[in-house]
């Protein structure tokens, strides 16, 4: 609950490592650290998953491209991780095939093509997904008749994973976290570290919703901040720090225009980007642009858009792109080396870092992870936390390899766990579309939905008829996922910041429950519903915002 007692729990103890950062990474932090018996704590200053976490591309992949670098490496052990994702989320991480159509390639480019994809599928020797296949025109044609078809030679057809609600697997993984014994909160903010000499022995904390500061003592802290990295290490270490190189990447929503997720390569300067069906849209993107203004200030601009726009107009000329629904823009965070200068963004490698501040800077207890994707999420959260056990002098060893989240508790597949729960939730006033949306949110989860309603029936009324989602979901946000204001629950415990109105008419009877809830009064009820009609207005910003400085385009030019 909201109040200015959320941090009393901390008072008086000493925990072995405090997590700055809820994002993907931070969160498996929490979760393999609280699983090996360590007192954690995690401290997010706005919401989990608020960050980039929620803006990336959504996919879980090995990387085709990196093997243009030759990092077979990185290839290979995100390969591993989407495995270890398919079988420990199965609710949230889902096999998808990605096409990639030929034009007008020469002999040796399409030879070239089929190198990398036998390569592809000999890194991931020890996959459940299916191996590549070569399709011809007309076959190309047959599966996906809005391809262009001049110069179109055939395709190639892969297998990767996508992962469409990345807040729901941060929120599992702080669920995690919690059930192992870690402490996270939300909209607490860490503004400096606390020090003995030159021994980081904690935090002092302010929580953002009330204004109360709190010192909490660890013997460890790990920065975890992802694009915000630099300013928190500044703030802990009270030094200069440039050790991320920030780009941005942007998508926008249309109408869905294929079967198979589509990898293609603009024609102005051929980069890759995605056209990817996602809860029923064209999800399309990214772009990869050096990005140095406010992280806070991040949105798509109208090159950007534009730029997408032209580039996927050339390979899906008949499809309909004048109606954009909304965009989405973020920040990535990227390994700043002093051989990264110079290069384009698409081209500095995805590979993070963990910095120890004892070496570098002779200051105690303080680690930080730069960069990182989120395929590689487990396993980069794995390392920090074996790098934290180390400097504690504790030896354990991890298990989240073979630890299933929360919502995968149930046997047998993903399909016939949905046909169960549909029987049990037709019983209790759900319709059986509506059990299925609420299985890809909560996985096993569900049944603390179900235990809602039964307890009383009212619950399962839909917030508005143009949505699946039911008041039980408000309710079960507040008591079981930290849910504090209408953003975090709009945008990241249910699906309706994703509609295509954005939830707008679902916002009176979310806003209301909550203000119920959590004691609100009208204003703040009515501050809460502008704050979330503010950000709906980012994702419509692009049509307005005027362009950006011509430097800042060179990596979209």
């Amino acid at each position: 609950m909201e109040g200015s007692n959320r941090l009393d729990n901390l008072d008086g103890q000493r925990l072995d490592l405090i997590v700055i950062g809820g994002g993907v990474i931070g969160s498996g932090i929490a979760s393999d650290a609280a699983n090996r018996g360590l007192r954690v704590a995690l401290f997010e200053k706005e919401d989990y998953a608020c960050g980039t976490s929620s803006r990336s591309t959504r996919l879980i992949h090995g990387g085709l491209r990196y093997l243009e670098m030759f990092d077979f490496g990185l290839v290979r052990q995100d390969l591993k991780e989407r495995e270890m994702l398919l079988r420990n989320a199965p609710h949230l991480v889902k096999p998808l095939p990605f096409m990639v159509p030929m034009y007008s390639k020469s002999l040796f480019y399409r030879l070239k093509m089929r190198v990398g994809m036998v390569l592809y599928d000999v890194l991931s020797y020890d996959k459940t997904l299916r191996n590549h296949r070569f399709y011809s025109k007309k076959q190309t044609l047959e599966m996906e008749p809005n391809l262009k078809e001049k110069g179109l030679q055939g395709s190639f057809i892969y297998y990767d994973a996508q992962v469409p609600y990345t807040e729901r697997l941060v929120i599992e993984n702080i669920i995690s976290a919690e059930i192992n014994g870690a402490l996270c909160f939300n909209h607490v903010k860490v503004l400096k570290a606390v020090k003995e000499g030159n021994s980081v022995t904690g935090v002092l904390v302010r929580d953002e919703l009330t204004g109360v500061e709190h010192k909490i003592k660890a013997r460890l802290v790990v920065n975890v901040t992802g694009p915000w990295l630099d300013p928190v290490d500044e703030a802990m270490v009270e030094a200069p720090s440039h050790r991320v190189r920030k780009t941005k990447g942007i998508h926008f929503t249309a109408t869905n225009v294929t079967t198979n997720a589509m990898v293609l390569f603009a024609e102005s300067d051929n980069r890759l980007f995605f056209v990817i069906p996602w809860l029923g849209y064209a999800w399309v993107g990214t772009t990869d642009t050096d990005f140095k203004d406010e992280l806070e200030s991040v949105r798509a601009d109208r090159e950007d858009v534009e730029y997408l726009v032209a580039s996927v107009k050339q390979v899906f000329p008949k499809a309909d792109w004048d109606k954009i629904f909304f965009t989405n823009a973020g920040v990535r965070s990227l390994v700043m080396k002093e051989t990264s200068q110079g290069v384009s963004e698409s081209a500095v490698s995805r590979k993070h870092a963990i910095v120890d501040f004892e070496k570098k800077q002779g200051l105690k207890n303080y680690l930080s992870v730069v960069g990182g994707k989120l395929t590689a999420y487990r396993g980069i959260a794995e390392e920090a936390t074996d790098a934290a056990l180390k400097k504690l002098g504790l030896k354990c060893e991890g298990q989240t390899s073979s630890t299933k989240l929360p919502g995968a508790q149930f046997e047998g597949s993903f399909e016939q766990f949905i046909l169960t729960m549909a029987e049990e939730g037709t019983t209790i006033g759900l319709s059986v579309a509506q059990v299925k949306y609420l299985s890809t949110l909560y996985g096993s989860r569900i049944t603390e939905i179900f235990e809602i309603v039964r307890s009383n029936p009212a619950q399962a009324q839909a917030l508005h008829s143009a949505y699946p989602d039911v008041r039980a979901q408000v309710k079960h946000a507040i008591e079981r996922e930290q849910c504090l204001t209408l953003c975090d629950f709009m945008m990241r415990r249910c699906g309706l910041y994703f509609s295509k109105d954005q939830g707008q008419q679902a916002i009176e009877a979310a806003s209301r429950d909550m203000a119920l809830l959590l004691g609100w009064d009208e204003a703040r009820r009515q501050s809460e519903i502008k704050a979330y009609l503010t950000e709906v207005g980012w994702t419509q910003e692009w049509k307005e915002k005027p362009a950006p400085r011509a430097e800042s385009l060179a990596g979209i030019r």
